[in-house]
């Protein structure tokens, strides 16, 4: 029995379904981390790093904006409270939760390219992303196991358990009738309380005849329980329908936070991919930059704040990355600012989270060779290394999705 036959049989119902760059590997035997939720926060379009995670010093090498290196915690920072206070105010408040990844290497300077390396660990854009792996893995029966609100994700071959909000917001069309799509003219069907009572009445008896007949055992049995707990995690879909604003609209960050702390705290995702709504990709006007860092970093307060405040902190991680840097000097434009950079930075937030600065750049924002484990070589700390470090902070064994690989994971506590 296929799921066409499923639905034929049931009826129809609403269906929404610095230790300077130390690292080690875990021991093969030990039992993996807890299980964490994933928060992932996208740059995209390429940071400079020098503005705060990565400080340098004005030199003929490189040139850095206002401000200077200063400590919070374990972790140095460029720092300008006049220009970037938000910076200055979110590691004041979140050092002791947060590790600052230097030196990744993406080996390239093309946006989509660089993305999926820092996205997925691999050169393959039909991999997962850590978003997705880490809902699959430890969460897929929830209604949106990996919710997407920005508009960068890689599912890919765990799509069914991904759900994007859409480049306009399209997904209320699904939640909320009033904001559905119109069929030559026809009003969208808005049950009341009582059709929509009758319309599941309808449906739970269908699937009880289906089982009696045909579902009962094997693979005909899963897909009626499959069917019967859509239902289910549908309803509890449309019980924050309003939190996804209107239809046509773009999520700001600050909404997006909002909604991503409720999906998680009601059990609904496991996973979200959230998105700066910034566009990054600045190569003239090298200011926009700091004015970017800081309403970013006002975000992540506003995330941490969140999940502090709704106990979930240290269940949760949260990742926030660009696809790549800014070059180390400015431009010769006639408004200077900086081009691509193969070099880049990460930062690592939440619940066993090792605080810190981990990996190393030298004076000119080059990847340095760094120490994984004490006794082995110095090498290159790659995108594929950060991956499997995040995936293991979460709780998934980087192996089962990345292959055999390094796992760089110096910040998991």
């Amino acid at each position: 029995m296929n799921r066409r036959d499923l639905l034929t049989y049931a009826g129809a119902a609403g269906l929404v379904t610095t230790l300077g760059g130390i690292g080690r590997r875990p021991a093969a035997a030990a039992a993996p981390p807890t299980k964490k939720h994933l928060i992932l926060v996208c740059a995209r379009g390429g940071w400079d790093t020098t503005v705060a995670l990565d400080p340098k010093v004005q030199s003929t090498k490189v040139d850095v904006p206002v401000g200077r290196k200063k400590m919070f915690g374990q972790i140095p920072i460029h720092s300008d409270a006049t220009s970037r206070p938000n910076v200055d105010a979110f590691f004041t408040k979140y050092a002791a939760s947060t590790a600052v990844v230097r030196g990744i290497s993406v080996s390239s300077v093309v946006h989509a390219e660089c993305m999926k390396r820092m996205a997925t660990g691999t050169r393959n854009e039909t991999n997962a992303d850590m978003g997705a792996i880490v809902a699959h893995d430890q969460a897929n029966d929830l209604p949106l196991p990996y919710l997407i609100l920005g508009d960068t994700a890689y599912a890919g071959p765990y799509a069914a358990s991904a759900g994007r909000v859409g480049s306009s917001n399209q997904i209320v069309a699904l939640l909320d009738p009033a904001q559905g799509y119109r069929t030559n003219g026809r009003p969208v069907l808005d049950p009341t309380s009582a059709e929509e009572a009758a319309l599941a009445a309808y449906a739970a008896a269908g699937v009880e005849r289906t089982r009696a007949s045909r579902g009962s055992l094997g693979y005909n049995a899963k897909r009626v329980d499959d069917f019967a707990s859509s239902i289910e995690r549908s309803a509890k879909l449309k019980a924050v329908r309003d939190k996804f604003g209107t239809r046509g609209s773009t999520l700001s960050l600050p909404s997006q936070v909002e909604l991503a702390l409720q999906a998680i705290d009601q059990d609904i995702s496991h996973s979200v991919m959230l998105s700066t709504r910034i566009s990054w990709d600045s190569h003239d006007n090298i200011d926009e930059q700091i004015t970017f860092a800081d309403t970013t970093f006002a975000g992540l307060t506003l995330l941490m704040d969140g999940l502090v405040a709704k106990n979930l902190l240290d269940d949760t991680v949260v990742v926030c990355f660009s696809e790549f840097a800014r070059t180390p000097k400015l431009n010769t434009g006639a408004s200077p600012g900086k081009d691509h950079w193969p070099v880049t930075a990460a930062l690592v937030m939440g619940g066993g989270i090792k605080p810190g600065a981990y990996g190393e750049t030298g004076p000119a924002i080059e990847a340095q060779d760094i120490v994984f484990r004490p006794g082995d070589a110095p090498r290159t700390l790659t995108s594929q290394h950060f991956v499997a470090g995040v995936l293991t902070a979460c709780g998934v064994a980087p192996a089962d999705h990345l292959g055999p690989t390094e796992v760089f994971d110096a910040f998991v506590a």
